[in-house]
């Protein structure tokens, strides 16, 4: 049976591509990253700038603060999807996370939501519906190993000891 709610399905990650989340540590364990969320502008202007998907060298235009951040994140975990066996990741917002994506998605649907790891844009997934359950899944990893680096990221250095797993 698959875990996968309804809502996470919200978000279409097939199209998304993935780059490396950032360093690690001289001694395996990761380094501390940012991860931050941004809706995707059409054009530039006003508080508005140019960044480049690495993977695809896609110009997107994203403002210059984040819509989320790892704040947001009360955890976030790395899952197989029973039926496919790919990589996921499965991220759960904290209360007031939950409370800005529901209104992030519900004011932007049709629009993309850059996901951007230590500075790089892993993807752009297209916000299909309001996602009110504080609940999202990537998906489209080449690997389980890239996908357990994005969900530490995502969980935070601090909040490490508190991911699902």
């Amino acid at each position: 049976m698959r875990v996968l709610l309804p809502a996470l399905c919200f978000l279409l990650f097939a199209a998304c591509t993935m780059t490396s989340p950032g360093p690690e540590t001289t001694e395996g364990s990761p380094a501390r990253v940012s991860a931050e969320f941004y809706l995707v502008y059409e054009a530039p202007g006003g508080n508005v700038v140019e960044r480049t998907v690495e993977a695809t060298s896609e110009t997107v235009f994203l403002s210059s603060r984040p819509d989320l951040t790892e704040r947001d994140i009360s955890w976030a975990t790395m899952q197989t999807d029973r039926l496919s066996g790919r990589p996921a990741v499965l991220i759960h917002f904290t209360p007031i996370g939950t409370d800005k994506l529901a209104l992030l998605t519900r004011q932007n649907i049709g629009r993309r939501l850059a996901i951007v790891i230590d500075g790089k844009i892993l993807s752009t997934p297209l916000i299909r519906a309001e996602i009110r359950d504080g609940r999202a899944t990537i998906e489209g990893f080449k690997s389980a190993a890239e996908a357990q680096r994005v969900a530490d990221a995502l969980a935070g250095r601090s909040k490490k000891q508190g991911a699902r797993g």
